[in-house]
């Protein structure tokens, strides 16, 4: 996506994490992503990855499902015509096990709601075969020139 310098997911920020979501191709209705950490991403314990370095990677891979949802529903390739952008509205986050430091872990996404505005999204982040954390993600859709501004 274009003009995205978000420090999550962001392409054109070469200081960020470039998160990268795309659909599963095992369901069509999931999209996945990997996130490799790295020792600067550990928590308190040096063998277990950061708390904010896991929501941060679940809100991106739930902002960026909704808009390459809508992009599907308007059935347009991403970033083709108008541009197509979310922003966070709301983040719950529970977190149920620690994430491992020394390997990537997984993250799902499926869309759970969807309004004119606002795509409710349900991710998880997980780590060898283990659920370590969930968010539900309230991506709100904001006009094409806020990702320029």
């Amino acid at each position: 996506m274009p003009f995205n310098h978000c420090w999550g997911c962001g392409a054109d920020n070469p200081a960020g994490l470039r998160l990268k979501s795309i659909w599963s191709a095992d369901d069509p209705e999931v999209a996945i992503a990997r996130f490799h950490p790295r020792t600067e991403h550990m928590a308190g314990p040096r063998h277990i990855l950061n708390g904010g370095i896991i929501a941060t990677i679940l809100d991106c891979h739930g902002v960026c499902t909704s808009v390459a949802d809508a992009y599907r529903r308007e059935g347009r390739e991403i970033g083709r015509g108008d541009t197509i952008w979310f922003a966070t509205g709301s983040l719950d986050v529970t977190y149920r096990a620690p994430a491992p430091i020394d390997a990537a872990v997984e993250l799902q996404a499926r869309v759970i709601e969807r309004a004119d505005r606002k795509t409710v999204v349900d991710s998880t982040l997980v780590a060898a075969d283990d659920v370590c954390a969930r968010a539900v993600v309230t991506a709100v859709r904001v006009p094409p020139w806020w990702l320029r501004a």
